[in-house]
């Protein structure tokens, strides 16, 4: 038996075995062929049986039918080869790859299936032995030509094939070349080539030789090839261990560049492959593509399983027979985290020394819901998303500047993202109260870096600062240090587009032409649109304020900040007088007047006013007058407790309008004031310099000055406004205030009409301190003459006041657990008038009102010669047409019935005690008793 004989024996018999024969003759190699066909054919039907079914299961082994080019690829890098090459001709195609040649023993792992010759090469990728049997889902028949063999396998069976004829373009004089002969339309170009378009250069990366693939097919050609360089050996920390990393640079053909991290890890105790040698080290590899987001893989040799992370990872995973994803193995999550090491360690070197821009190598959290931990690639993806967490955030150190030294992450400051472009890195790290703003060298254009910061902050185990807030940089509208204008327009409009309108209004975020900075409040302050005109009539209020030039510029900003102030009303047109008048009223409503100026400027002002309000409708402008008032100071006077008229400066609706400015006939309430100390009147100078009623619009000097709430009677006030708790009670939800019958200013008629209706307080009464002044001041003039004209200048002032049943009359009710009603009574102002000595009687003694009589036909009726206590003549003559006045004071006028029979009684009481007869009763006084006792 010569010596092929026995290794064809020895190899049938252990396929394993060594066997050290050198085909070199073609016709050596055709009697091999044969001498391995004819061992098949002449061992046990049963193994012939199950090879056959193992072939047959093979071609449904992969869902994908060109499951074998991967297969092609791994063994021609297993074979050493540095070029693959592939052509689809009409009736076959070729494969061919410039790899090791093939030899005796490669005969039966090419063709029986399950049947590998590769498992004890751990450095290999094939184990199982079924790869090329997937050729069945292309054809039964293949053949393979590498000098001095020419192989043609169908099913189990082996023979000798002719050599064809290769076109030198698929391959060189030592190259393995595969036959695949195809029935029509079993595989088109088209195919063929999306098959590859599935792949791409960097589908190459952890292959140990093949650098170049080419597939033709229909006259297209789809290459894929890296070019490579060598760039450092670094000593990084995987496994606890400093180790020595290879790094390299991969350049695909569209110029992508991917630094490829590749180091030999130890084996551990306890790492077992399946169906595999395990040698003593373990080669890992990590692929970061440098430029930009792109589509990752898990590898064992080629791609395997996508992996949604920006890198490629490789070490010796077990994969399934398939090889379209990976065994639930052991060893396999025993490599997770030796990925993970390496990978953290190339992260870190390329953000730290390549490209401190590439946040596009961290992952972040996949999207609620739809994170998987089943599969491998589930499961680096989870462990690399920890490792960026933990680790590498902890870790990392950046740059301060270009050149500058690099620092931890938690001493820099960063702004969210609204804020950026807005607030330099100075404002940055002084918000955020860290040494530095993380610099812009280190942001990436597409805005990763943040998502990825914001990750970490929320679940890292880095100490890193919040993000500088739009509230937070709010601030910065107070620091009169900040004072570019654009910027502050910028800032403001970022507040807006934010939701920070409320917080932004109660800042001086707004810059005047003139670089004052003021708040956008429509109470305080009115800014010119410039889309009205220049001027207006009402400018020399002062209250509309010209912008900064920067707020007209044509950009988003200031359209967003000027946009928002025309909707708060803070932005009128000079021109129109309404809208100024609005600004005005709203601006004294709130508290506040307009500025200081000189007494020509006063003056102009309320000119200005006077004629802008006389040219509104009298609808309009009545809602403005009173919140202008308050707006604006007018100049005044008062007298002292000497009588010494002194200068004040007054708001309108604290002053009183002076006789001068009077336009109703009679004396009026300055006269019965006369130098009352504490009252303040407007100057009687008003007169002459506000416009007539001609001049303004219809609107006379004396309604201008009402209208902006100088009064021409004595002001009211809420008792809510001076009370005292003692003599106060309130119920809740109920708003009314009530005044005890016993309070301070309680006075006898009061409190026994109070009584007899069962009341203990009035409702939301009024007082009027002034008033009281005037009275006592009346009742202590010494002249007789002039105290009774201003006692009836007095009288006839509260005319209006005492017909108003708003003003002089109060509900008066219980108190018992609420108010309950109990009829109404006169206002504590009133009863005071009533019961305060200050009119003259008869005799020009001063009396209450509540004691005097009017003297009427009636009356004299009643009494005769008597006098009841009539008022006195002087007083009744000047009031005679408005005796209602007096009498709702309580001055007696004609006698009702009740008085009628009084005066009867006392008559007749006064005649019982006399003569006992009823002859004093004076005819006239019958008569008139009769009549009333008829009509009653």
């Amino acid at each position: 038996m010569d010596a092929l004989t026995t290794a064809v024996r020895t190899l049938l018999e252990d396929p394993d075995a060594s066997v050290d024969v050198k085909v070199a003759t073609p016709e050596e190699a055709a009697r091999a062929v044969r001498l391995f066909d004819q061992g098949l054919r002449s061992g046990r039907g049963v193994h012939r049986r199950m090879a056959e079914g193992a072939l047959q299961g093979a071609e449904t082994l992969s869902t994908d039918r060109l499951q074998v080019l991967s297969e092609f690829v791994q063994n021609s890098d297993d074979a050493g080869a540095g070029q693959l090459r592939v052509l689809l001709r009409s009736d076959d195609m070729l494969v061919a790859h410039d790899g090791v040649g093939l030899r005796l023993a490669d005969m039966l792992p090419l063709g029986m299936p399950w049947l590998t010759g590769k498992a004890a090469d751990a450095a290999a990728t094939g184990r199982f032995g079924i790869g090329l049997s997937t050729l069945r889902a292309l054809s039964t028949v293949w053949e393979v030509h590498c000098h001095p063999f020419h192989v043609r396998f169908s099913g189990t069976q082996l023979e000798p094939t002719p050599p064809p004829k290769i076109p030198d373009v698929i391959s060189g004089p030592e190259w393995t070349v595969f036959r695949i002969p195809l029935a029509p339309g079993k595989l088109t170009s088209t195919q063929l080539l999306a098959r590859f378009d599935e792949w791409n250069d960097a589908s190459l990366l952890f292959l140990r030789h093949l650098r170049a693939l080419e597939v033709t097919a229909g006259g297209h050609s789809v290459g894929l090839t890296l070019a490579w360089a060598d760039m450092a050996r670094h000593r990084l920390v995987a496994q606890g261990v400093e180790r020595e990393v290879e790094v390299r640079h991969a350049r695909t053909t569209d110029g992508a560049v991917w630094r490829v991290y590749t180091a030999q890890v130890e084996a551990r105790p306890g790492w077992e492959r399946s169906h595999k040698a395990l040698d003593a080290v373990v080669p890992v590899g990590i692929a970061l593509p440098l430029e930009g987001k792109v589509t990752g893989s898990v590898h064992a040799g080629l791609p395997v399983a996508p992996l949604d992370v920006a890198a490629r990872v490789h070490t010796q995973f077990d994969p399934v027979a398939s090889r379209e994803g990976f065994a639930d193995s052991r060893l396999n999550a025993q490599l997770v985290p030796v990925i993970a090491d390496l990978w953290e360690a190339a992260v870190r070197d390329v953000l730290e020394r390549v490209d401190h821009t590439a946040w596009h190598l961290v992952p972040l959290p996949c999207p609620s819901g739809s994170a998987s931990t089943n599969l491998l690639q589930d499961q680096i993806r989870a462990e690399l998303l920890n490792r960026a967490r933990q680790s590498l955030a902890v870790k990392l150190a950046l740059p301060v500047s270009q050149d500058g030294s690099s620092v931890p992450l938690s001493d820099f400051a960063v702004e969210e993202a609204a804020l950026s472009g807005v607030l330099d890195d100075t404002d940055i790290a002084r918000l955020g109260e860290a040494r530095y703003a993380l610099p812009a060298g280190v942001r990436d254009s597409g805005g990763r870096w943040r998502k990825v910061l914001v990750d970490w902050r929320t679940t890292g185990a880095a100490d890193m600062r919040a993000e500088v807030r739009v509230m937070d940089a709010l601030t910065l509208f107070s620091d009169y240090e900040w004072s570019d204008v654009a910027r502050l327009v910028r800032l403001a409009a970022v507040a807006l587009e934010t939701g920070y309108e409320h917080a932004l209004a109660g800042r001086t975020c707004l810059v005047t032409a003139d670089g004052r900075r003021l708040r956008p409040q429509p109470a305080e302050s009115a800014f010119a649109d410039a889309s009205g005109g220049a001027t207006g009539p009402l400018d020399v209020l002062g209250v509309v304020l010209d912008l900064h030039p920067a707020y007209a510029e044509d950009n988003v900003w200031a359209k967003t900040v000027t946009a928002w102030l025309r909707r708060r009303d803070c932005l009128v047109r000079r021109d129109d007088t309404a809208a100024v008048l609005k600004i005005v009223s709203r601006l004294g409503k709130a508290g506040g007047r307009l500025a200081d100026g000189d007494e020509a400027t006063e003056a102009s002002r309320l000119i200005a006013l006077q004629q802008a309000l006389g040219e509104m409708p009298k609808k309009q402008r009545d809602p403005l007058g009173p919140g202008i008032g308050r707006a604006i100071i007018l100049n005044g006077f008062v007298y002292d407790k000497d009588g010494i008229e002194q200068s004040h400066r007054v708001k309108p609706g604290a002053a009183y309008l002076p006789q001068a400015l009077e336009s109703a006939d009679g004396d009026r309430f300055e006269v019965a004031a006369r130098k009352t100390p504490g009252l303040i009147w407007v100057r009687r100078s008003y007169a002459r310099s506000l416009l007539s009623a001609a001049q303004a619009g219809g609107l006379s000097r004396t309604a201008f000055l009402r209208l902006l709430g100088v009064a021409d009677a004595p002001r009211l006030t809420p008792v809510r406004e001076v009370y005292y708790r003692a003599d106060t009670k309130t119920y809740p939800g109920d708003p009314r205030l009530g005044l005890g019958r016993d309070c301070r200013w309680s006075v006898t008629g009061r409190w026994s009409q109070m009584l007899v209706k069962g009341a203990d307080h009035t409702l939301d009464d009024l007082t009027s301190s002034d008033l009281v002044a005037v009275v006592k001041n009346i009742a202590a003039e010494q002249n007789v003459g002039e105290r009774r004209r201003r006692t009836a200048a007095l009288l006839r002032t509260l005319t209006t006041l005492l017909a108003s049943s708003d003003q002089a009359v109060v509900p008066m009710a219980r108190g018992h657990y609420k108010w309950n009603v109990r009829g109404e009574t006169a206002a504590i102002w009133v009863w005071q008038l009533r019961e305060t000595s200050w009119l003259e009687d008869s005799h020009g003694r001063l009396k209450p009102p509540a004691d005097l009589t009017l003297r009427t036909p009636d009356t004299v009726a009643l009494y005769g010669p008597e006098d009841p206590g009539y008022l006195h003549p002087a007083i009744h003559q000047a009031l005679a047409t408005r005796t209602e006045v007096l009498t709702a004071l309580g001055v007696s006028g004609n006698p009702d019935v009740p008085r009628l029979m009084e005066r009867l009684r006392e008559l007749r009481d006064r005649a019982n005690d006399n003569t006992n007869t009823d002859s004093d009763v004076p005819d006239s006084l019958r008569a008139k008793t009769s009549l009333h006792l008829g009509d009653w």
